[in-house]
């Protein structure tokens, strides 16, 4: 019975490490440059937004930046 145990344990462990591997390959960490280059805009702005002291314009500021985050998605595809 111990022998049978240790064996699952041993299967288990490799298939998660396995999975784990494969989940960090190269082409999965690859991720869409455009994309990224447009949420790191958008990150820019809304940290310069959250600098607005009034709430009305700070949202009004959040939202153009999210929606030209989204123009800029767009233009990726």
């Amino acid at each position: 019975m111990k022998r049978i145990s240790l064996v699952l344990r041993w299967s288990l462990m490799l298939l998660v490490c396995l999975g784990t591997f494969a989940a960090a390959s190269p082409a999965s960490s690859a991720r869409n440059r455009c994309k990224d280059r447009c949420n790191d805009r958008y990150n820019t702005r809304k940290d310069i937004c959250k600098a607005i002291p009034y709430k009305r314009q700070r949202h009004s500021c959040e939202d153009a930046a999210k929606h030209a985050r989204n123009e800029c998605k767009r233009s990726c595809r």
